[in-house]
This record gives C-alpha cells, structure tokens and sequence, in this order.
C-alpha cells in the first residue's frame, strides 16, 4: 500500500510477443484505484470526526462514514495484501531492510510531527495533555501508536506475520484470522488502535495475499451490473447488522466487512475505466491518487487540524447546514496539500521525508 510507484508490485502477468520479445509488466490500473478510493475515504473520516470534535454539525457525514467503515479499512488491507507475496518468501534480513526498515522510518519520523501538531492545536485527546505527556507518549510509541499512524505499524505486523505464518498452509491462516478479525471486530478496545487494528484487519491482508487470483478474476468480470449488485450486498448487510444492533456479536459485522471488500473491488474497476476528459480526470483522479498515497496519509491530519484550529482561534464559525461541507473542503485541502508536498519533495532533496534513503536500504522496496 504504502510503496513507491511503479514497482512490480502493480504488475499483472507479463505477456510475451515473438517479435519484440517479453515486455514489462503492465501495472494494473484498478488496485490503484482502491488504494485512492480507500485514502480518500480515510482523510473524509479523519476530517469529519475533527471537525465535529470542533463543534461543527456535521451529523450527514458521521453517518455516511459510519457506514463506509466496513468497506474502506477491509479494501485498503486487501489491496496491500495482493502485493505482499515476494515478501513472504525473502530471508527475514532483507525483509526487514526492504520493507520493514521503510515503515519503521516513516513512523518514526511523521509520529512525533503528528502528536506535536495535536497538542500545539489543542487536538490531544488526552485531558490535560503537555510536553511531559507527549514525551511519554513517544517514549513508548513504537509499542503503542498513538496517532493515525498506526496504519503503518499495522502494516509492518501484517508483513511480519504473514512472513511467519510462511509454512502454514494457506486455508488454515485464513480461518485462524476470521476467528481473530470476528472477535475483534465485535468491540474489542484495547489501549492502542493500532493493536486493534491488527486483530481486526488480518484476514483482509492475508485475504489479498492468498486470494489474490480470485480478486483479480473477479476485477476482470466487473459490469456494471456486478458492480450494482456487490454494493447492495454490501448495504444489505451493514445496515442489518447495525439495524439490528448485532455488531457486537462475534463475526456478524465481520460479515459486512468481508462484503465490503468486493464491493470496493467492483466500484475501483469502474472508475479505473472512466477515460479522462478536459473536464473528468481519468479514473476520476482516484488512480493518481493511489499511486501517491503515502505523502497524503502522513500529512493530511495535520492539515486538517491546522486549518480547523486557524477557524476557531480567529472566530470563523460555519453554521448548519454549511457546516456539513466543511469537512468535504478540509479533504480536498489536505489531500492538494499531501500530492503537493509528496511532488516537491524530491525536487529539493527532500525525498527523506517518505523514504529512509538506498543506501540503508540496500534493495528496492
């Protein structure tokens, strides 16, 4: 999910003409779509829920969030499970400086700028919160994650665990993790998200490594009506489980989230093919976007919290019913601010800030 574009990873089945001999993967359009879909709904979510923690009536965009919930975490691991293979099988010594090193730099570097940013605005969520507070707090984060961050820690578990998990026949880890994703998904709440979200999201990213082909093959038989047909399963599901108020019950909200994931699937082809125009961009930007997620991930909370803080110290008040597009504006702020940043990086020299630089890593990620 969070790698540098155009690497195999996007690659489909390399093809072969006689006359020009084999040619380079081509990189598949729709999971790149997923990843732009699954990090626009994150940054909506993020911004809704500050914004409203703000003060603002956002109570629309709390509940179309609520129920994306189920499709937009189980999509975004899946998608970065499809690409996980090679890295199942290398020695654990460049596993960890191919992939793990990677995460572990960008963590280490963006968690502390997003806490400073949260208590600097006012944003901490933790009563009374101070320097001592956010020196603990980072004393102790690469254990306990405190900040949106804690996709990249669950990523680098996913990897470590599926490495682990190498010789265990592939049917079995899929059934051990719907145990562990059921339970989880039922409420547990433990002291760091990310923790949670490890439980809760292992079957999706063992999910796209192991049914990887199946994914695909269903992506190559998307129409439209498919398309229809896999988001009302998804809909009839989530809102029963939430209708009924069973989500607490082990594997019945799991349930949603596993229809999410196709879903999700079916929605990304379908904008992967949208051509662009002079006035549509192709895929509706969401391709661009998903190869370029990782500068808006990192960035886009801090943008938000900024701008939301810069309103309320200057007495900006938005009334209802504005109000529920303050956070559509903050998305579409803080994702310009993310692709912007993640573009003049390099350009400067900067290329460190997403990155740790090749000569620790030794390898292509």
């Amino acid at each position: 999910m969070f790698t540098p574009p155009g690497s195999p990873r996007h690659a489909g089945v390399p093809g072969h003409d006689p006359a020009v001999g084999p040619r380079t993967p081509a990189r598949l359009a729709w999971p790149d779509a997923a990843r732009g879909l699954a990090i626009g709904l994150v940054v909506l979510y993020h911004a809704t829920n500050w914004t409203w923690s703000t003060g603002y009536e956002v109570s629309v965009l709390r509940e179309v969030n609520e129920t994306l919930r189920s499709l937009r975490m189980p999509l975004f691991f899946a998608v970065a499970g499809m690409f996980a293979a090679k890295w199942t099988t290398v020695p654990w010594s460049r596993l960890a400086r191919g992939k793990l090193l990677f995460f572990a730099w960008v963590f280490v570097l963006w968690e502390p700028i997003s806490l400073v940013v949260r208590l600097l605005t006012g944003y901490y969520q933790v009563a009374d919160a101070d320097w001592g507070t956010l020196s603990d707090h980072l004393t102790w984060s690469l254990l306990v994650p405190r900040s949106e961050l804690w996709f990249i820690w669950t990523l680098a578990a996913f990897f470590v665990i599926a490495r682990a998990l190498r010789r265990v026949p592939a049917p079995v880890q899929l059934v051990l993790a719907a145990c562990v994703s059921g339970w989880a998904l039922a409420g547990w709440e433990p002291e760091s998200i990310a923790w949670r979200g490890t439980a809760q999201f292992l079957l999706f990213f063992l999910g796209g490594l192991h049914l990887r082909a199946l994914l695909e093959r269903f992506a190559q038989r998307v129409t439209w009506l498919w398309a229809v047909g896999a988001v009302v399963v998804w809909l009839g599901i989530q809102v029963a489980v939430r209708e009924l108020e069973v989500a607490d019950v082990p594997g019945l909200y799991l349930l949603a989230n596993i229809a999410g994931v196709p879903a999700g699937v079916a929605v990304s082809v379908l904008a992967s093919r949208v051509p662009g125009t002079r006035y549509l961009p192709r895929s509706l930007g969401l391709q661009w976007i998903g190869a370029r997620t990782l500068p808006v991930f990192v960035t886009h909370t801090s943008v938000v919290l900024g701008l939301l803080c810069l309103l309320y110290r200057n007495a900006i008040w938005i009334p209802a019913p504005q109000s529920q597009w303050l956070p559509v504006a903050l998305w579409g702020a803080a994702i310009a601010v993310g692709l912007g940043l993640g573009a003049l990086a390099p350009r400067i020299g900067a290329g460190w800030l997403f990155a740790p630089p090749r000569r620790l890593t030794g390898t292509a990620r």
